[in-house]
């Protein structure tokens, strides 16, 4: 409402200013509009007073009374909601969020309960809580890149980079862990051994301990042998610093004197002379060496030469077999033949109606019988001799479309878009759709309805249908497109 001015007159008690009432009435009414914009029609809710400062405002207070008072700017009585806004500096300075007290800095989001993520106001450290229940709650690491997650699990910890999510380290897992780690060489580490540096395999891979001299490790890598076999029995160093005792038999000594080992025989030596081999034997026959200058001669068989040189002898195979890849056993649609030699015989004969004939390396496998010529539509029905092209009741129906709203129908006596098709009972019907999957063609009981029973092949492609018997004359289905619900027509049995 405009406020209303009471009427004065031009001059005192000259009769034309506002009457007592009217003056009343719009002073009721300017203050009942001010106690209604102001307070709550009874009272007025504004309490200035005086001590009011520079950059207060008015603050809703319930003490000592309800009212608007002045108050700093910088404290809250309520919550601050923004309402989809933004808190923002368009300068250059700080946006600081300060807590004075203990109090913690709570980040709050997705409605009411715990705050996970805060400021601690013990220590002012940033914490938060984010226990995922398996890898597949994790949130995609493309877009959250640097961000560190527990699942719960697993029991590990893990950051996203590189669109994945990396599992991170810790002392209770093994070592095996690490990608440059190969424990499996070998079957695996055995007591006493370390890991040590493979170039070739790019990984620490488990290998014996090698020390140097004075017991300090790390000395040159030496080709050393673990186990040591005799002509009976044998003996495996059970530690690093085993001791190989080489004791001579009889009139056999030993003696080690620094690095060298000297082998002494102490008996007598016998007949310097000696049968170099006592019996030779071969596949067929043997033969003993009858003098200490005996002979040995290695004679070439069938397809074997020999050759003595230098003291090798060499025996070569003059006819060399050829290595062929060969089937030993045939089968056919029933029956199989195996060879039974090497020169075995296959032979591939025709039944009725087929010839054979080989020439060189060619089999060519002929038909005798002769199909007769036939017309579209024509059937190759078998006499009791041969085959001969009879008609048949047959008839095809073609399918074609030029937009979304008709099939064109052509065969059969009819050429029309969505006509309807009377088919004869014990006739078949073939039902060629030239428009593929763009308007599969669906032959149903009605419109919309399930499929025709009996009928066989692709929507997309060619049906058939062979009218039963038993339809009654009148029986009306229809034919649909199942994607254009208004491309049908009628099918009626005759």
């Amino acid at each position: 409402m405009a406020k209303q001015t009471i009427g004065i007159g031009s001059a005192a008690n000259d009769g034309t200013g506002d009457t007592l009432r009217d003056g009343a009435i719009k002073a009721n009414s300017n203050f009942n509009e001010l106690y209604e914009k102001l307070g709550n029609q009874t009272d007025i809710l504004f309490d200035i007073g005086a001590g009011i400062t520079e950059g207060q405002v008015l603050k809703w207070g319930t003490s000592p009374s309800a009212a608007f008072r002045a108050g700093n700017f910088d404290t809250l009585t309520g919550n601050l909601d923004t309402n989809g806004h933004q808190i923002t500096s368009d300068g250059t300075d700080n946006i600081v969020i300060y807590q004075t007290g203990t109090g913690d800095i709570k980040l709050w989001a997705g409605g009411s309960g715990s705050a996970y993520t805060y400021i601690d106001g013990d220590d002012g450290y940033l914490k938060w809580y984010a226990p995922y229940a398996t890898l597949g709650d994790l949130p995609d690491a493309t877009n959250h890149h640097g961000m560190l997650a527990h699942v719960h699990g697993t029991g590990k910890a893990y950051f996203a980079h590189s669109a994945a999510w990396v599992p991170l380290v810790d002392e209770n897992q093994s070592i095996t862990v690490l990608a440059d780690v190969d424990t499996t060489v070998n079957g695996g580490p055995s007591d006493g051994q370390v890991l040590k540096w493979v170039a070739s395999a790019s990984a620490w891979q488990p290998a014996n301990d090698l020390q140097g001299s004075g017991g300090g490790g790390g000395g040159t890598t030496q080709n050393l042998f673990e186990t040591f076999t005799g002509d009976t029995g044998t003996t495996t160093a059970s530690a690093a610093n085993d001791t190989l005792n080489i004791v001579g038999g009889t009139n056999i000594s030993t003696t080690m004197s620094g690095d060298t080992l000297t082998i002494n025989m102490t008996g007598t030596l016998g007949d310097l002379d000696q049968n170099v081999f006592t019996t030779l034997g071969a596949d067929n026959g043997t033969t003993t060496a009858t003098t200490t200058t005996d002979t040995i001669t290695f004679t070439g068989g069938s397809g074997i030469s020999t050759n003595l040189n230098a003291g090798a002898i060499t025996i070569t195979n003059d006819s060399p077999n050829v290595v062929q890849n060969v089937l030993q056993t045939a089968a056919g649609d029933s029956g199989s033949y195996t060879a039974a030699a090497a020169d075995s015989t296959l032979t591939i004969a025709g039944g009725t109606g087929i010839t054979t004939a080989v020439s060189g390396s060619t089999l060519t496998i002929t038909n005798t019988v002769a199909l007769p010529s036939a017309q579209e539509g024509q059937t190759l029905v078998h006499n009791g001799s041969s085959f001969e092209a009879v008609a048949t009741p047959c008839i095809n129906f073609e399918f074609s479309a030029s937009d979304s709203n008709n099939y064109t129908v052509t065969g059969g006596g009819v050429s029309a878009n969505d006509p309807t098709l009377y088919v004869y009972r014990g006739f078949t019907y073939r039902f060629d759709n030239t428009t593929g999957s763009g308007h599969p063609l669906a032959l149903r009981v009605s419109a919309g309805g399930s499929a025709i029973s009996g009928t066989t092949g692709s929507q997309s492609s060619v049906q058939f249908w062979t009218v039963p018997m038993n339809l009654a004359a009148g029986t009306t289905y229809v034919y649909q497109c199942t994607i254009h619900g208004n491309m049908q027509g009628n099918i009626v049995v005759v």
